[in-house]
């Protein structure tokens, strides 16, 4: 049976209600409101501060003709981001994040060299890109560069030379250089080189062998096609060499595994709050069937251990050579308005099967030690201590007769 109430009643409900709404919103808003000033009040103290600061020392300081607001600015921000506690945290100015979404793609735009300042005032070449203007004309490891288009380096401020040497792509550009006490010129020009980041030869033994340096956009494809040159050629073992590989684009490891893997769950990612997300899963639908070993040591980290780890845990491959840094947690890239970025983990890195190894790396499954001060840039094959026993454990089943 229904029961009826009068208008009065109903309006004095009506407006109770909207009362009850009204005041828990109300609350609501303050409550926001008060953080906010909170926070605004706390960070104009800050604020207030650093003006301060910045006052007395531009008032006093001996040499403050000398400051530079770049400079001041950037330090700033490192001292917030240092503040967050997140070791692998970064601050990247403009040029700096162009830089790296450049190496990123797999790509990079100039002469074809890298460099350093070693102290004279002159830059040190550090590495020469292949099938570079660089490379082409004969600049070499170590070489000196003493001028930059006539002018000299002692010249110039610091850093100042690395800016000249970047430039437009089809720019010319005149390097002064000394080699061995003896004094050459070079006439480079600019253009975009793409990154060889993986390199592969054939052993004695019938024994592929292939180095990734680094993972970028570009990696994948050059992985592929040197897995096709090592089939093609008979390889019945491979060894990968991740040695010395600090990681890179996480992204190109997928179509790597997929090469090698069957289907398998190969790495979840865990965000904040404890949600988990797959990383890599590889679809089976092509894998080898021979067998591999991995090359690892401290040198290899974050995208290199997730490799390597998904390759012992799925294919059954020995890691062989020293423990691995250690970096299982992952990036993300965030832009600003001025072309900035800062890059802050976000996530944790979890192996299918091994238990976590961030902050105390991989531990190989056969430990051997290089040679004392020993490089695997210049480290001859015959006293790679840890290729050859990677050869050693693969030959057998590469080649029985052997």
């Amino acid at each position: 049976m229904n029961k009826k109430i009068s208008l009065g009643i109903a309006i004095s409900l009506v407006a109770i209600g909207c009362a009850i709404t009204f005041v828990l919103t109300w609350t609501v808003s303050l409550n926001i409101y008060n953080a906010k000033i909170s926070s605004s009040e706390k960070y104009e103290g800050v604020y207030r501060k650093l003006q301060e600061m910045d006052a007395t020392v531009r008032s006093n300081y001996a040499y403050a003709g000398s400051l530079s607001d770049e400079a001041l600015e950037t330090s700033v921000i490192n001292g917030y981001v240092a503040g967050i506690g997140d070791k692998y945290a970064a601050y990247m100015p403009a040029q700096t994040y162009y830089e790296l979404q450049q190496t990123s793609s797999g790509v990079v735009n100039g002469a074809g060299i890298e460099a350093e300042e070693d102290g004279s005032g002159y830059l040190k070449v550090t590495y020469v890109y292949k099938n570079s203007s660089a490379a082409s004309n004969g600049v070499l490891i170590g070489d000196m560069i003493t001028e930059i288009d006539g002018r000299s380096l002692l010249a110039m401020e610091s850093g100042d030379a690395l800016k000249r040497i970047a430039g437009e792509i089809g720019t010319k550009l005149t390097l002064a250089l000394v080699r061995d006490g003896e004094e050459l010129t070079v006439n480079l020009i600019r253009q975009q080189i793409d990154i060889e980041s993986v390199t592969d030869e054939m052993l004695n033994g019938n024994i592929g062998y292939i180095r990734i340096s680094s993972f970028n956009a570009k990696t994948s494809e050059q992985f592929s096609n040197s897995l096709n040159s090592m089939v093609a050629d008979g390889a019945k073992a491979l060894i990968i060499d991740v040695r010395q590989n600090s990681g890179g684009v996480i992204s190109a490891l997928k179509p790597m595994l997929n090469r090698i893997l069957p289907a398998a769950l190969v790495a979840t990612a865990e965000y904040s709050g404890g949600v988990k997300k797959t990383l890599i899963e590889t679809d089976g639908e092509e894998y080898m069937d021979i067998p591999i070993a991995v090359l690892v040591d401290g040198g290899t980290a974050s995208a290199a251990e997730v490799f390597a780890v998904a390759l012992r845990d799925e294919y059954g491959a020995p890691l062989i050579g020293a423990q691995t840094y250690g970096k299982a947690v992952m990036q993300s890239t965030y832009e600003f308005s001025d072309g900035s970025a800062l890059s802050l983990t976000t996530a944790t890195i979890l192996p299918s099967k091994s238990p976590s190894y961030d902050g105390e790396g991989l531990k190989p499954d056969y430990l051997i030690e290089l040679p004392a001060g020993a490089s695997i840039e210049y480290l001859p094959r015959e006293t790679d201590s840890q290729l050859q026993k990677a050869v050693e454990i693969l030959l057998p089943q590469a080649d029985p007769q052997q």
